[in-house]
């Protein structure tokens, strides 16, 4: 039953969630199980699971991790039949990467202030259209440089 309502989940993407979809899998593969697959090859297998083919488990754990990139709660809401959205707005992306992070009492203690929320959200959105790419990789690379140039400032 949980087996086919993520084939079910996987189906429903959308193309360009497919896509994005399987270049997340491939970064949980390298990322967790040092699994280096070529994207077409992952695009097989994906498909053959979702015609029917048994997965092996670190391939399902996979697939589990990759909707839990997606959103909050990705691998539950597919594991229980719920539609599985990307993020698609700044609020959704800003909680689905920061809701395991908790805030500082130094940092709290400023945020009644409504000019430094408005400055928050404002760096927010800069940093990741600073960033911003239609290459993946890219998008990537840029978004780790950044953060490797934001923590000179922290050591």
């Amino acid at each position: 039953m949980y087996v086919d309502n993520i084939r079910t989940a996987i189906s429903e993407l959308k193309p360009e969630e497919y896509k994005e979809y399987l270049e997340r899998l491939r970064l949980v593969l390298r990322k967790n199980y040092s699994k280096n697959v070529k994207p077409s090859e992952l695009k097989q297998r994906v498909d053959e699971f979702v015609a029917g083919r048994d997965p092996k488990i670190d391939s399902f754990e996979s697939y589990l991790l990759t909707f839990d990139e997606f959103t909050s709660d990705g691998a539950i809401n597919a594991l229980n039949k719920k539609k599985v959205n990307m993020p698609t707005t700044w609020r959704e992306l800003l909680i689905k990467v920061t809701e395991d992070r908790t805030i500082s009492p130094d940092i709290m203690k400023h945020l009644e202030d409504e000019q430094i929320i408005k400055e928050v959200k404002t760096m927010f959105q800069l940093s990741i259209k600073f960033c911003s790419s239609n290459n993946h990789e890219q998008f990537y690379n840029q978004l780790y440089q950044f953060n490797q140039f934001l923590k000179i400032g922290m050591r």
